[in-house]
């Protein structure tokens, strides 16, 4: 903050009060102004709900409801409007201004002028969290030449003669080509890498998977999909991570990450999924749906768009929209295994009560070979013991802690679900078959 002039910071506020995103919001307008003029003045650090409650909004307590809730609407909003901001028409702007998540106060930062300020070389030291990157680049470059030898063929160079009738894939192929034979690289491997994220719920998994997209930044720094990539392995991480120092890494970082491929390419689907899928890291469920939502209308077909989607949906409560998003017919014909739509569908249906919903999805599952964690087990049991199904549910039980031994699921879904009540839902059902938790605790409903 010190680097940058208070003129500058108030052309900040000014350039985005300019936006007509902000036309007809008086009060989001006077919100912003304030906390800004504050921090000006040096009593940024003094900026609370309360204070903005009462200075801004003229509410206190008197008025019989929490002053400070309208506040914390309020700040969400803004927060959205200035992404909008910053991606539309501020996207030059030299100066941006932030509200973190969490707090009130304005914080200014520098814009990246132009993309060779972005120096791949040092994008480990910026972005990474050490302990995830001991030997990354490595088993990045080798499980790239791995999953390289998998792609299929490319023609180069379709011959004019027969340009109009190549499949879509070698036309776009073909287009990358023409940039760099190591772009064409990279983004073949962050489409394969892309296809293995799914199930969430495996820490090596997405270590491996982020070091897949280490590489692809590498090879081309200037394509998003390596940045949107790493950016939703490093969010998972920060899910599965327990509250600590790493937690926060993660997040910081997956959000980082997210924003450079929101830069570069603001209209891709990918970009606006991964930026989703980093607030969820951040247990901003709101925003997380805000985008999460965004990037499935940009493109309405992409499948792992829409299980980010539905699984923010999931674990915010929004159980009808989860089951709608999951449930798409396209995704359903047959065994995609790099979707996880029925694991989605199958968690939704038990927090609607329909278990034997539940149960077919997750069975489908199975069947059609999609991924499966720990949790799809737990869901699958809780629902065979809600129904009364107490043998086929121990015997389940049993295959979930042969496959899984040890597997924290009570932290998992407490660390996932906006409520803790829907965590214990499921934990619930397990206790009472006899399931003992790694942690040591159960479920805090009890």
């Amino acid at each position: 903050m010190g680097q940058i002039s208070d003129l500058q910071k108030r052309d900040a506020l000014a350039r985005l009060l300019d936006d007509s995103h902000l036309e007809g919001t008086d009060r989001l307008r006077a919100f912003l102004t304030y906390i800004v003029e504050e921090e000006l003045s040096g009593r940024g650090a003094d900026i609370r709900g309360k204070t903005i409650a009462q200075d801004v909004y003229g509410r206190d307590t008197a008025d019989g409801v929490d002053p400070e809730n309208i506040v914390r609407v309020d700040a969400r909003r803004l927060r959205q409007l200035l992404e909008l901001h910053y991606e539309g028409s501020g996207k030059h702007d030299p100066i941006r201004l932030c509200i973190d998540t969490g707090g009130y106060r304005p914080r200014f930062e520098a814009a990246l002028t132009s993309p060779d300020m972005v120096d791949p070389a040092n994008a480990r030291g910026a972005w990474f969290p050490v302990a995830a990157f001991t030997s990354g680049g490595i088993i990045g470059a080798v499980l790239a030449a791995f999953l390289i030898q998998d792609e299929r063929p490319v023609v180069q160079e379709p011959s004019p003669g027969n340009l109009t009738s190549a499949e879509p894939y070698l036309l776009q192929r073909a287009a990358i080509y023409e940039k760099s034979p190591t772009a064409l690289q990279a983004f073949n491997l962050a489409n394969q890498a892309r296809a293995m994220i799914f199930p969430i719920f495996d820490r090596p998994r997405q270590l491996l998977v982020l070091s897949v997209f280490e590489r692809v930044i590498e090879l081309d720094p200037d394509y998003f999909g390596g940045y949107a990539g790493a950016a939703q392995a490093l969010a998972t991480l920060a899910v599965l991570t327990p509250p600590s120092e790493d937690k926060d890494n993660y997040a910081k970082a997956a959000m980082e990450l997210a924003n450079e491929a929101v830069r570069l390419a603001p209209d891709q689907a990918w970009s606006q999924s991964a930026k989703s899928w980093a607030y969820f890291a951040d247990r901003d469920y709101e925003a997380a749906l805000t985008l999460g939502r965004r990037a499935s209308h940009l493109d309405p077909d992409d499948g792992a768009v829409l299980d980010f989607l539905g699984a923010v949906a999931l674990f915010s409560g929004e159980f009808e929209e989860a089951v709608e998003i999951a449930d798409r017919q396209s995704l359903l014909d047959s065994s995609n295994q790099r979707f996880a739509n029925r694991n989605i569908s199958g968690a939704a249906n038990f927090h609607l009560g329909d278990y034997r919903k539940t149960i077919e999805r997750f069975e489908e599952a199975k069947q059609l070979g999609d991924p499966l964690s720990a949790p799809s087990l737990a869901y699958t049991v809780a629902a065979m013991s809600a129904l009364g199904r107490d043998r086929d549910a121990r015997a389940r039980l049993a295959e979930l802690e042969r496959a899984w031994p040890n597997a924290p699921i009570d932290e998992m879904l407490r660390n996932t679900h906006s409520n803790a009540e829907h965590a214990d839902a499921v934990v619930q059902e397990l206790i009472r078959l006899g399931w003992i938790s790694p942690s040591g605790r159960h479920s805090t409903s009890q």
